[in-house]
């Protein structure tokens, strides 16, 4: 009878000492990481496409990258535009969901701005972009929508 009590607890111990560990992550903090796994900025609040100045056949329906550059543009932009496209082509199969776009800055700061399917900015890159950064956060949002 001893035995049989003591494998009842094992095995409520066993189910719930998982759970109880789990809300102390969660309230502590511990192994929660405090910042998310996107490379580039997230646009907090999110700005729609009145806010920041987008034309609606231009930048809804599909994903866009948008290369913002200052209004005197030296040399660098054609080259942080050929990059660009070369992200661009190396979504595969997923690049007719995506354009790619360039825009003195008006409304928005330099940078690479990528706009989602209802023309809101989602995230933001420096012009001093890393491809692979950048490919990894659009292979994430492209898998995560529907959308585009």
């Amino acid at each position: 009878m001893n035995s049989n009590r003591r494998v009842f607890w094992l095995i409520w111990g066993v189910g719930l000492v998982p759970v109880i560990l789990a809300m102390l992550a969660w309230v502590s903090g511990v192994g929660i990481p405090d910042r998310g796994v996107n490379h580039g900025e997230l646009v907090q609040p999110v700005r729609t496409i009145d806010q920041w100045g987008g034309e609606l056949d231009r930048h809804t329906g599909h994903w866009s990258l948008v290369l913002v550059h200052e209004s005197s543009c030296p040399d660098g932009c054609n080259d942080r535009l050929e990059a660009l496209k070369r992200v661009h082509d190396a979504l595969g199969r997923e690049a007719d969901r995506v354009r790619v776009d360039a825009k003195l800055s008006g409304n928005l700061n330099p940078g690479i701005w990528v706009v989602d399917p209802l023309g809101n900015l989602v995230l933001k890159h420096p012009l001093s972009f890393e491809g692979d950064a950048l490919l990894t956060d659009m292979r994430r949002l492209l898998k995560a929508s529907r959308l585009g």
